[in-house]
């Protein structure tokens, strides 16, 4: 059986889990995620994460470090395009796995990458009637993230750091925050290389588990559990999650606001 599940394993125990591989956020290259690994103390044949959107140096390094690597790489998760570049013109025998956070949300976007990447990852963005019309319609399966803190946006710029540099408060990497008009929470997150801003709830996109895809993604990276195999059997077996959402499953993101004082 061809493993299904792309999981991130944050600080958790890297054990064994049936019809899995384990989707390693790569040193230097990934930002928000929790443990980040080395890529020459990986297995080979692992799958990499790579979420940062990377300048001119940042590609030049990539560029040799994966050169230098082809034996411990089977596939590449990657949102920057330029991976996809240096994929291309290095000629690197790897399964290229495209996932723009909020950038796949239609089958015409989905179809256009498939011409030149294996397979694609849907954005979290869109409702379970649109997932459900747009993998009738792409070229190749496609896969979806199904267990995450929901990812609303990213700044380069170190915002916790700003912020309390500015009002003299002691600095936090992790930060609960309450947006005041919508009274929405949120769950900011800072590292070198930037901030994100995630749902304070856990998305649980588990009734997506019956489509036919590539891959189903389960990130753990802001979970501890004591046994990561025993964690996906009870997941699959359908077992409550709290503090738990439906995303945007039920609930289309709003597209165009009304004019100031309209209705």
């Amino acid at each position: 059986m061809k493993n299904k599940f792309l999981i991130i394993p944050g600080n958790n125990k890297l054990e064994k889990v049936s019809d899995s591989n384990f989707l390693f956020p790569l040193e230097g290259y990934a930002t928000n995620l929790g443990q980040t690994f080395s890529l020459d103390k990986l297995p080979n044949q692992s799958y990499i994460y790579i979420n940062r959107i990377l300048n001119t140096e940042d590609i030049a390094c990539l560029r040799v470090l994966l050169s230098e690597n082809k034996e411990k790489i089977k596939g590449i998760v990657f949102e920057d395009l330029g991976v996809l570049q240096i994929i291309i013109e290095e000629n690197l025998p790897v399964e290229k796995i495209l996932y723009l956070t909020h950038g796949m949300c239609s089958s015409k976007t989905a179809n256009a990458f498939l011409q030149m990447v294996d397979t694609v990852i849907l954005s979290n963005d869109i409702t379970y009637e649109e997932i459900k019309e747009i993998l009738k319609h792409v070229s190749k399966k496609i896969g979806l993230c199904i267990y995450a803190h929901l990812p609303y946006m990213y700044s380069r710029r170190t915002l916790l750091t700003n912020y309390a540099k500015n009002f003299a408060y002691d600095k936090k990497m992790v930060k609960k925050v309450k947006e005041p008009i919508s009274k929405k929470e949120f769950l900011v997150t800072e590292d070198a290389y930037g901030t994100y801003f995630y749902d304070l709830l856990v998305y649980d996109g588990r009734r997506l588990l019956n489509e036919d895809v590539s891959y189903f993604i389960l990130d753990l990276h802001m979970d501890i559990v004591d046994s990561m195999a025993l964690w996906v059997a009870k997941f699959l077996k359908g077992e409550p999650i709290p503090n738990s959402t439906s995303g945007f499953l039920e609930e289309k993101t709003i597209v165009k606001l009304p004019p100031k004082g309209g209705v």
